[in-house]
């Protein structure tokens, strides 16, 4: 395993990843642990198998699995109205908007926004941060009474750590048991999992790692903290647990403890959504991928300190989980991509791009020039302000083709070109930044009238076209230049002799 130890190092290289910790699992075989760096770099606490870290979003795996595990018991199903059994809150559509299933929650297509209102973009309590040691939230008192969806659901595709909360109300409504005492029982206890909680206990507060990030040239420790929205992100969990986990989705924990049906899981890890049909998507809480012509599922997770990634190749009864202590975007991701890519023996995509047998196609460019912004709905864009600023522009740069946007990433700022991949389809492009490889992809209404470019995942957003004059850029620069303008004419004013 002396290659995996050399792409951990390399990735706490290029990504500043302090502290890292990989596991690789293969079916039927012990799993195999590489760590690096310091859990508490005060009491000189190195990583080891047995550190808890935040794994964030990969939660949401569990929780749909706790879910799962009750529609395999007959308690309903996917596409049923989830009002149906939400016993302390309801799920209000917007008007002429369908029901809210079970199956909208699981692919982030309910309408739910970032928080449950515009006025909770200001409440901590609604992005789940709280105190060390902060139970669940009570739900039906944040939501008071009702949750209301920004669009109607099926509309559009919109991450939506709400969905998942509500999910984790619903595992406690159906199954008349607290959730995380659910969880406990029902998933955590029958692998084995002994380090593994939604909530801090005396399990693991004693090997709970610090969070760490990179400021003003230096690591810098993050206060401690808990998550209260226990559903979406709150679990805590060491390596060697989630090493555990991640053979278990292989197939390869003891049949006696296994807890979810195989066809059920082969169902979470089959398609369910997609932006774009030429992409891949999400299956159920899963997100799913093409590694080489390895089929890959899994999550990713980022909280302030942490980030995490967790990869596995069903067919080829691989897996790989990534822990860092570290806020970092995409190193936890690009770390575990690399490390199952050498095992699967597949080449880095970011290596084939430009790929030379597909030739650009600039006759068509003209046509795809102008500014995209997403579906109306503020709360499910969220996201797509803070990564892009509400919008994205494709033009013509340096005889290129570039997508670029108002983006705290400097490489979307300056643009990204747009590489052609499939010579059957000229409106098929991918990106790369970092490392991170991300489909693109243009529609037609049509013809010669391209209306929407799809960022696949993790973005995974529709963009629509606008007008010149509704971009969000072109109307800042106006401002300033009015500003700027009026700025000059003052102070020559100022400046002009008396007559």
């Amino acid at each position: 395993m002396n290659e995996i130890r050399a792409l951990l190092v390399d990735a706490a290289r290029r990504h500043s990843l302090g502290g890292a910790a990989v596991a690789v699992v293969r079916k039927g075989e012990s799993p195999v642990f590489e760590c690096l760096g310091l859990a508490d770099a005060v009491a000189n606490r190195p990583i080891d198998d047995d550190t808890v870290f935040r794994i964030a979003s990969i939660s949401k795996t569990m929780t749909a699995i706790g879910l799962m595990q009750l529609r395999d018991q007959g308690l309903f199903e996917l596409d049923d109205p989830v009002n149906k059994f939400l016993a302390e809150f309801t799920i209000e559509p917007p008007p002429g908007g369908s029901e809210v299933t079970f199956r909208h929650l699981l692919t982030h297509t309910s309408g739910i926004g970032e928080v449950p209102s515009v006025a909770d973009l200001m409440r901590p309590k609604s992005w789940g941060a709280g105190k060390p040691g902060t139970e669940g939230t009570d739900l039906a008192a944040l939501y008071r009474g009702a949750i209301r969806p920004d669009t109607a659901a099926g509309a559009k595709w919109a991450y939506a750590n709400h969905a998942f909360a509500v999910i984790g109300q619903l595992v406690e409504d159906i199954s008349g048991q607290p959730f995380a005492a659910h969880m406990r029982e029902h998933l955590f206890d029958p692998l084995g999992m002994n380090s593994t909680e939604y909530t801090r206990t005396d399990r693991t507060k004693d090997r709970v790692a610090t969070g760490y990030h990179w400021m003003f040239g230096r690591y810098r420790s993050l206060k401690d903290y808990d998550l209260s929205l226990l559903g979406p992100g709150s679990v805590l969990s060491s390596l060697r647990d989630m090493a555990t986990y991640a053979a278990w989705l292989l197939g390869g924990a003891d049949p006696k403890a296994d807890v979810l049906r195989r066809e059920t899981l082969a169902e979470m890890m089959s398609p369910q959504y997609s932006v774009d049909p030429r992409m891949y998507g999400m299956g159920l809480a899963f997100w799913l991928d093409d590694m080489g012509g390895h089929r890959t599922a899994g999550h990713d997770g980022n909280v302030p300190g942490f980030a995490s990634s967790l990869l596995v190749a069903p067919d080829d009864g691989i897996g790989v989980v990534a822990l860092t202590n570290n806020s970092s975007f995409i190193g936890a991701h690009l770390l575990s991509s690399s490390v199952l890519r050498s095992l699967l023996d597949v080449a880095d995509p970011a290596t084939q791009l430009p790929k030379p047998d597909i030739a650009p196609s600039p006759h068509l460019w003209s046509e795809l020039v102008g500014y995209y912004s997403p579906a109306p709905g503020f709360l499910t864009n969220v996201r797509s302000w803070q990564m892009v600023g509400g919008e994205v522009q494709v033009l013509i740069k340096n005889r290129k083709l570039v997508l670029r946007a108002l983006s705290p990433l400097p490489a979307l700022r300056r643009g990204l070109e747009l590489q052609p991949v499939d010579s059957a389809d000229p409106l098929l492009f991918a990106v790369e930044a970092d490392g991170l490889v991300v489909p693109v992809a243009f529609t037609r209404r049509e013809p010669g009238c391209i209306d929407r470019v799809i960022v696949g995942p993790p973005a995974n957003t529709s963009f629509h076209r606008r007008s010149t004059f509704r971009s969000t850029r072109v109307r800042g620069e106006l401002v300033l230049a009015g500003a700027l303008a009026a700025a000059i004419h003052r102070w020559r004013r100022h400046k002009r002799p008396p007559s």
